[in-house]
């Protein structure tokens, strides 16, 4: 193998990699719906969280998260990097089914969590904030993925959701 196609080979493959993950990131389809029948089996149990931050806090946590979306966030990652390395990040996810990220990385400039605040009480505010979301037309950039359109920054609430659930179980 010559130098020059050596280069081109090795040029090709992140761009064969990158559409690869594109492609396979278009298969996953959220259900809201359903995400919302899972939120709404938890009213009224007893909670725990296996993690560092309890039921109440991931709840809030969440609903600041699709607050965001609609409202705004208060602090964004760099614009680079919201157009490069952001997106790519959520393809990753998406193509996956999965997110994985800290689960007590609290969303940057959100005001902070009430660890006193009852459970039902944040439970219901992430509910309301996904049925908002579900009605809003207008959605601002996520702070670390950039501009959404609405399939793609409910796919990113349903992982992101998906993910801190698996931290609460029911006592």
């Amino acid at each position: 193998m010559n130098r020059r196609h050596f280069l081109v080979s090795l040029a090709a493959v992140p761009l064969v990699a990158v559409t690869g993950i594109e492609l396979a990131s278009r298969r996953f389809t959220p259900e809201p719906d359903l995400l919302l029948a899972k939120l709404n089996s938890f009213k009224g149990l007893q909670l725990h969280s296996s993690g560092s931050w309890s039921p109440t806090m991931v709840f809030q946590h969440l609903a600041q998260s699709v607050m965001g979306s609609v409202t705004g966030y208060p602090e964004h990652k760099a614009a680079w990097f919201t157009h490069t390395v952001g997106p790519l990040a959520l393809k990753v996810f998406k193509t996956a089914g999965a997110m994985h990220h800290p689960l007590d990385q609290a969303i940057p400039g959100m005001l902070e969590l009430d660890a006193n605040l009852p459970v039902d009480t944040a439970l219901e505010q992430l509910i309301n904030a996904l049925q908002l979301f579900h009605t809003s037309t207008t959605l601002q950039p996520h702070f670390a993925y950039g501009t959404l359109n609405h399939n793609d920054f409910m796919a990113a609430h349903q992982l992101h959701i998906e993910q801190h659930l698996t931290q609460i179980g029911v006592d």
